[in-house]
């Protein structure tokens, strides 16, 4: 079985990445290249663990 066929493995998977990169002292508030990794690991694991099967957007957009 591959995570592509697993989307709440590959959720767990992309949790656990932006784990270890905050508990080897990545700082979650800076602006580096590692920082944006761990958002964008979160980002992808909500979106692959939503239950509904669709993918949605994370921006917000104001008027």
């Amino acid at each position: 079985m591959t995570y592509a066929d697993d989307p709440k493995r590959l959720a767990r998977l992309l949790r656990e990445l932006a784990d270890a990169l905050e508990e080897s002292g990545v700082n979650p508030v800076g602006s580096s290249n590692e920082r944006h990794l761990m958002d964008d690991a979160r980002s992808a694991a909500r979106e692959l663990d939503s239950g509904d099967g669709t993918r949605r957007s994370s921006r917000v957009v104001g008027f």
